[in-house]
């Protein structure tokens, strides 16, 4: 039996806005939207593990997995299983985008509706619901 496809995400949370990555337009996946930082758990990785990993990959800041509070869990039909985080401890001077993004915002939440981004109608409403929080 094949494993599961794992994704995850993390959602870092500055000044009450998050943080969004333009994917590029060679991406595979949904070229030229925005979404947070985030990618694929790789094998012997947990997945907050993972969102640390892509998180400072994609961007140059770094978060420890210990940092990272559960969102959402869910299955996508179209990938496997995809993981949501938040925080709003992270280190780092500025994002440093990888080859994969090439462009970022921090963005106020009630705004998010003018970006096209990733990010699907539920997923929007639990980060929302978290930021009340910080």
């Amino acid at each position: 039996m094949s494993e599961i496809k794992k994704g995850a995400n993390v959602i870092l949370v500055k000044d009450g806005k998050i943080l969004i990555l333009l994917r590029s337009r060679e991406s595979s996946w949904k070229p030229e939207t925005w979404g947070p930082p985030g990618g694929h758990v790789e094998k012997g990785e947990t997945p907050e593990q993972a969102a640390a990993r892509e998180t400072f990959e994609e961007t140059g800041l770094k978060v420890d997995p210990d940092d990272l509070t559960p969102l959402i869990q869910k299955t996508n039909h179209s990938y496997g299983m995809v993981y949501f985080y938040t925080t709003d401890k992270f280190s780092g001077e500025q994002v440093k985008l990888s080859h994969e993004h090439t462009g970022f915002t921090w963005v106020d939440i009630d705004r998010i509706g003018e970006w096209d981004t990733t990010l699907q109608p539920d997923e929007l409403a639990v980060i929302k619901k978290s930021l009340l929080s910080f």
